[in-house]
């Protein structure tokens, strides 16, 4: 796995690459629901039964994932540095569609 800077992740978000940039990850690998609440959590369900091939973690909670229809970014609010991460995923999602 690519370690890296929270701001190079936008990057491999962005071309669904795996790496490690602090408490911010992607990975191919489904490594739990974490901390999502229960409406969030049928939806990550959802998609690892549909198939998602890209999941992105702020510490151990997904925050975003990677289907075959597409991207899907949770709306549930969390820490500051979380919030930042959905941020980060934003701008990775945005640069994927370019």
């Amino acid at each position: 796995m690519k370690q890296t800077n929270q701001r190079d992740a936008v990057h491999y978000i962005a071309t669904r690459q795996e790496f490690k940039a602090s408490a911010l990850s992607g990975t191919n690998t489904n490594e739990g629901a974490g901390k999502l609440d229960n409406e969030e959590t049928a939806r990550y369900n959802e998609a690892v039964r549909g198939g998602a091939d890209y999941f992105v973690y702020s510490y151990r909670t997904p925050i975003a994932w990677h289907t075959l229809d597409g991207w899907y970014v949770v709306e549930q609010k969390f820490s500051r540095t979380t919030s930042t991460h959905q941020n980060y995923v934003r701008r990775g999602v945005a640069e994927s569609l370019v």
